[in-house]
């Protein structure tokens, strides 16, 4: 029988632990830790990189802002390292500890990995934070010398066989174990990862996607004599967003404006079957816009559109960005995936099929519900839950926890 799997919720409210037991495969002990004041003891985190975009304004690059910021501010160095393919950083890291180094080709790449492990040993972190993407040469080394926490934000055995070609996935199923058999806990976003890597045997604690409330003031309704829009966020390359979704919920909803945020026109033709080659009339594209520029799409719109295309990764639980930036704006999302942070009941999210079925059956359920939200916008007390602060002091008691209990190996 397999050996008990350490999930620990560390919460400042209430514990998640049912959630936990009904989903994970293999038998698991649960840990519930209320946290209510922390001394810092970790004074050097090292936040290591893969597969981020922080040339830009995006989602992710938000995120990593974020976490590094609340960690600065509650007393922590922090310092991030990545290897990319430039060293051009979005504005946004103004003021934060960053290393970048570039990545080059695939021969550069193996020596200056290397080279990035031995920066970030330089560096003696207390411990690593590591948004896991894939094995890089010296990494697993550098994991047993240095308590390393993964984040995990995807299952990526499902996810790279639609974006990964079949040599970079041969890599990968190779090399897979030996990086993640070497880190020293797991910080999956969905109970549903932390279920799938379960069998590293790793203590585990899941934390969703959170969203600093403050930041985001609550928009005013849209007038009602304007026309009624939905808003969407998402990235070309992706299928598991479900652009070709929206496009059969804009079909169904012809008298609706569906603003497009991080497509173009183009970009739909290229990802789209030639069956689907033009967009629906009442799509209108933006192409990538920074949040000062997208803003005012989110202030007319009566509701906002989630994920639509998760079981294209073989999965059914996610936790977006862009639901919790949409749901701090005050708007209402239509979606077809469970949300971890979500509940079941909540009225401010109508949760769709995840699978390759129609959507005309739910079109009743949809019109109800954009006339249900029509005038209204979600209160702030309905998403406590999302916010970032709590969550960032609950990832730190766990950094410090595996940091404390971490033994190297004898050599």
């Amino acid at each position: 029988m397999a050996r008990p799997v350490l999930v620990e919720h560390i919460c400042a409210g209430v514990p998640r632990t049912k959630t936990i037991l009904s989903r994970c495969s293999t038998p698991t002990r649960v840990v519930t830790t209320f946290h209510r004041r922390m001394t810092l003891k970790i004074q050097r985190i090292a936040y290591l990189l893969q597969m981020a975009d922080l040339t830009s304004e995006n989602g992710i690059a938000k995120k990593i802002r974020h976490q590094a910021g609340a960690w600065r501010r509650a007393g922590a160095a922090v310092r991030i390292f990545s290897l990319a393919p430039t060293t051009t950083r979005w504005a946004g890291f103004d003021g934060i500890d960053l290393e970048i180094m570039p990545r080059g080709g695939p021969v550069a790449r193996l020596w200056r990995s290397r080279e990035l492990c031995a920066r970030i040993r330089a560096w003696q972190p207390e411990v690593i934070y590591f948004r896991y993407a894939y094995h890089s040469p010296g990494l697993p080394a550098l994991f047993r010398q240095i308590p390393t926490i993964a984040e995990i934000n995807s299952d990526d055995t499902t996810e790279y066989a639609l974006t990964l070609g079949p040599a970079k996935q041969l890599y990968h199923r190779l090399t897979r174990t030996r990086l993640l058999s070497n880190v020293a806990g797991f910080v999956p976003v969905t109970n549903e990862l932390a279920a799938r890597f379960a069998r590293f045997d790793h203590p585990t604690t899941v934390l969703a996607n959170g969203v600093d409330l403050t930041a985001f003031p609550l928009l005013p309704v849209p007038s009602s004599a304007a026309p009624l829009r939905l808003v969407f966020m998402g990235s070309p390359g992706t299928p598991w967003h479900g652009l070709d979704r929206i496009g059969e919920l804009a079909a169904l909803l012809p008298a609706v404006l569906f603003d497009i945020i991080g497509y173009t026109v183009d970009n739909w033709r290229s990802e789209m079957s030639a069956s689907l080659s033009s967009p629906p009339p009442n799509f209108v594209f933006h192409g990538n816009l920074a949040r000062v520029a997208y803003e005012p799409l989110l202030r007319r719109a009566t509701a906002a559109l989630g994920t639509f295309g998760l079981y294209r990764k073989g999965m059914d639980e996610a936790c977006p960005l862009k639901v919790r930036e949409y749901l701090a704006s005050g708007l209402p999302v239509i979606g077809a995936c469970h949300d971890t942070d979500i509940p079941d009941a909540a009225d401010y999210y109508l949760r769709l099929p995840n699978a390759a079925v129609p959507l005309a059956p739910h079109l009743g359920n949809i019109t109800d519900f954009l006339a249900s939200w029509t005038g209204r916008r979600v209160p702030r007390t309905a998403i406590t839950k999302f916010d970032l602060p709590a969550k960032e002091i609950e990832r730190l008691a766990f950094m410090q926890r595996i940091s404390t209990s971490f033994r190297r190996p004898e050599s």
